[in-house]
């Protein structure tokens, strides 16, 4: 087995613990302290966002050129080349954007009711770009040798452990409010040192930048994709952060809090896509190479239809959920139908992601992949646009609305252009096959009583839409989805016999 399967396996079971991590701190901790929760991921979004302005591409660039520079002999040498072009770049940037601020602040302020959030934090903000923006340089650099897991353990589930911690130390008054923040610096500065430390276990570097061994054409191409990763970079950034930060500027931290335990529960709908443009990334990169275009119009069906039914799955399992997740928080968190809302537009979001197949990875290795940034800068807009006219009537509801019909808009543009550029489409009768199990579940659901306590009336539903879904997906085989289900049951025995 190579070293990027073993990468692969090791970083979905690290994947797999954080999100189980995550699923218990939102039901028994973020609940408790709303506020506290939103104003962290208030004060997250807008650093992350300011991550994208400050670096401008220059992760990109680390995975781009980094073979580059081994064919050169500077390899070396590259660590110190990013580290000081991310300062010079950030300090530009900084720049700009102080000069931007100076003639738009009073402007923000009266467009934006709770903007007082970011100027009252803006030192905290900048701290925490900073070392968001080296964290990720260190990462991408250990993505560059073929090492995910070590930084994604310290990264994302280091995360998980603390936040719940520190929330808590909050709570209980062990730590004063005003602590927060600065234990939080102090947080992703460790992982910042932990993250180099690791790089250096991993090879020797120079501390000098060479600089004046790169020769002009390749500065020149290297802006050149910087441009391309930076604007591919904030389509993909104001798309899927926006709505938070935009909650912060316009309502109050504790919808923040509210709104981001409702995404953390409704993202693990991402899983069949993320498991999908994993396996479908390589296949379609090598069809195109071979030109292959009918494998790439069969993977582009199935993983329509196969994506679609792993998404409705997991929205019934989390959709009839609901009433015991709640039940199980320790603090008050909305009113019911306000969740349901808001899950149900996110939900949607997720499943019309997986309704219109890996069009994004069909796009992006092509010939026409810049196209792609174009459809992310277009969705981060619509999204941003949307959520200040959403929000400002609907409130969290609205920035859920506001997201699936961005999510709508921008998937149908790819399916469009997917089929005129290069004439591939999609069979949509199974996903009606899909549409009809869902309202069948959904009625059953609705008439069987659960009367027993939170724990066994989580498990019950998850044992029954389990099996229902099953059953029906087997009866009514849309896509020949029972064939896959052989293969899985068969590929199971094996994994079971050899044990």
């Amino acid at each position: 087995m190579g070293i990027i399967q073993r990468q692969s396996i090791k970083f979905s079971i690290v994947n797999a613990i954080g999100t189980f991590l995550g699923f218990l701190s939102v039901v028994f901790v973020y609940s408790l302290d709303k506020s506290l929760y939103g104003y962290f991921q208030s004060l997250h979004s807008f650093a992350t966002l300011l991550v994208t302005l400050l670096g401008l591409g220059i992760q990109g660039v680390i995975i781009k050129f980094h073979p580059e520079f081994v064919k050169k002999g500077l390899e070396r040498h590259f660590l110190a080349f990013t580290v000081v072009g991310a300062v010079v770049i950030s300090i530009l940037s900084l720049s700009m954007i102080s000069l931007l601020y100076s003639f738009l602040g009073s402007w923000l302020r009266e467009v934006f009711p709770n903007f007082s959030l970011f100027e009252e934090n803006t030192g905290t903000i900048l701290i925490l770009s900073f070392l968001l923006l080296f964290s990720s340089i260190f990462m991408f650099h250990a993505a560059s040798r073929y090492r995910i897991v070590v930084p994604d353990l310290i990264f994302n589930v280091g995360l998980k452990i603390f936040l719940p911690v520190i929330i808590l130390l909050v709570y209980y008054q062990y730590i004063q409010e005003s602590q927060f923040m600065p234990a939080v610096i102090l947080y992703y500065f460790l992982v910042s040192c932990a993250l180099f430390v690791y790089l250096m276990s991993l090879d020797r570097f120079s501390v000098s930048p060479a600089l004046n061994k790169i020769n002009r054409k390749s500065y020149a191409s290297m802006f050149s994709f910087m441009v391309f990763a930076f604007l591919n970079s904030l389509g993909a950034t104001f798309a899927l952060k926006i709505d938070l930060a935009m909650i912060g500027l316009m309502l109050n931290k504790e919808s923040v809090g509210l709104y981001a335990i409702i995404m953390t529960i409704s993202n693990v709908m991402e899983i069949p896509t993320k498991a999908i443009n994993q396996i479908s990334g390589p296949v379609v990169s090598s069809n195109w190479a071979n030109n292959d275009h009918a494998n790439i119009q069969d993977v582009y069906q199935k993983s329509s239809v196969f994506g679609t039914a792993g998404g409705v799955f997991l929205f019934l399992l989390l959709f009839v959920a609901w009433p015991e997740i709640l039940a199980l928080m320790p603090g008050k968190l909305a009113d019911y139908n306000q969740v349901i809302i808001v899950f149900v537009f996110l939900g949607g979001a997720r499943l019309v992601d997986l309704a219109t197949g890996i069009n994004s990875v069909i796009i992006s290795y092509s010939d026409q992949y810049r196209i792609h940034m174009y459809f992310l800068l277009f969705l981060g807009v619509l999204n941003a646009i949307l959520n200040y006219f959403f929000l400002q009537a609907y409130g969290i509801s609205g920035a859920a609305a506001a997201t699936f019909l961005s999510y709508l808009l921008f998937n149908f543009l790819k399916y469009l252009y997917v089929s005129r550029k290069f004439s591939f489409s999609l069979n949509f009768r199974p996903h009606l096959i899909l549409l009809l199990i869902t309202c069948l579940m959904l009625v059953i659901f609705s008439v069987v009583p659960f009367h027993w306590e939170p724990i066994i009336n989580l498990i019950l539903k998850g044992v029954l839409v389990t099996l229902l879904s099953a059953l029906f997906f087997w009866t009514l085989n849309p896509g020949n989805i029972r064939d896959v289900m052989n293969q899985s049951i068969t590929a199971m025995e094996k994994f079971f016999h050899k044990l």
